[in-house]
């Protein structure tokens, strides 16, 4: 005997109450686009609405696809069971299936523009950017920009260019470009980022002591070849070639940043060697967890400028996003961030001279991964 589902009063309400606001959450498998498509089947058998006023919306072009085979299913197989006016609506709903509003997000975005293109303030004869043109005209718009700024680089440009690449890091410039590409397909939230207060020099200046106060226990290492005296013997000597550059020229502090960045992540920090005693009346494990802390301060520092760094490049950014948008333009293309927000917008933005038709219309949100949203909206 089967036993009932643990949610069986919440699938029951899904099909029965159409006349409320439902979100469903579920993990992919549990059955959303079965109740989906039980309540869309309800909403046309109780003559609620009929199918041509029931928005459906996906992620991809193959979940539309699916669903429209299974809500023919379910359909058919409802009017096995109607009344004759149930099965009169049931048939109607069949015969406009194939025209019935269901697609992807983006789909259902481009048809509003289409229709409003006005109101949206978009190309009448837009065209709908896919991956490579978008990724065309981005490199395209970042290139001038690297151009223009390399001439001479801001704050935080010339602080990412500085940094040491080891094989198989990614290139500073790719990361300027992954980090506007990024910055670009979150425009829409264009607020400047906090910059915490943050004294590099002060910083650096720390962070050089602290190394150097480690460094000295190098010259009482009783077994020099030993893994940790070595470990204390590397940092000592990064110490003494920084203060003999900074003896006949002033401290780069970019540059010492990336230092920074580099000596933490070399080795010689894991290294620990035998035996307990570092020196006479020193223990090892006492210099090791005095170099760990250290360690852990410099990391901790580096995190700060990382931060402060993020903020910095955040803005020097912008106009990399602005001639992206440019580009686009001149193109007639947007992209999918132009599709989902001035698409919403212009379905939430009333037009004189339209009126809804037999009700309100339902809009459903649904992907196998995400929320069903069920409510009704008014477009008028």
């Amino acid at each position: 005997m089967t036993s009932a589902l643990a949610d069986a009063r919440a699938r029951e309400r899904i099909q029965t109450d159409l006349g409320a606001t439902l979100v469903v959450e579920a993990a992919a498998g549990t059955g959303k686009t079965t109740e989906l498509v039980a309540r869309i089947v309800a909403l046309v058998r109780t003559g609620r609405t009929t199918l041509d006023r029931i928005l459906s919306v996906t992620f991809t072009d193959l979940a539309a696809g699916e669903m429209k085979l299974r809500l023919r299913s379910e359909l058919e197989e409802a009017r096995a069971a109607a009344t004759v006016e149930e099965r009169d609506r049931l048939t109607a709903a069949l015969e406009r299936l194939e025209a019935a509003p269901i697609g992807t997000i983006h789909s259902f975005c481009a048809d509003l523009l289409r229709e409003r293109p006005v109101e949206a303030r978009v190309d009448p004869v837009f065209e709908v950017a896919a991956g490579e043109e978008q990724d065309r005209l981005f490199d395209q718009a970042f290139d001038g920009w690297f151009q223009r700024v390399i001439a001479s680089p801001l704050e935080g440009v010339r602080r990412l260019l500085r940094r040491k690449v080891r094989p198989g890091d990614t290139p500073p410039r790719e990361l300027l470009r992954q980090a506007g590409r990024d910055l670009s397909e979150h425009r829409d939230f264009s607020g400047p980022w906090r910059r915490e207060p943050f004294d590099r020099e002060a910083g650096l200046e720390q962070q050089i002591a602290r190394l150097a106060e480690l460094g000295e226990l190098a010259q009482r290492a009783q077994r020099p070849d030993d893994w940790a005296a070595q470990s204390i013997a590397g940092i000592a000597r990064w110490v003494a070639e920084l203060r003999r550059r900074e003896s006949v020229r002033p401290r780069d502090g970019d540059g010492l940043e990336a230092e920074l960045h580099e000596l933490c992540r070399r080795r010689l920090w894991n290294w620990r060697g035998g035996g307990k005693w570092f020196a006479r009346d020193l223990e090892k494990a006492s210099v090791l967890a005095q170099r760990d802390a250290i360690k852990a301060e410099l990391q901790a520092f580096l995190d700060r400028a990382d931060a402060d760094l993020a903020a910095c490049l955040r803005e020097e950014l912008r106009p990399l996003s602005d001639a992206y948008e440019e580009l686009k333009r001149g193109a007639g293309c947007l992209d999918f961030l132009d599709l989902l927000g001035r698409g919403i917008s212009s379905a939430t933005t009333p037009r004189s001279g339209r009126s809804s038709r037999n009700g309100s219309p339902m809009c459903w949100w649904t992907s196998s991964r995400t929320p069903i949203r069920c409510r009704p909206r008014s477009f008028s």
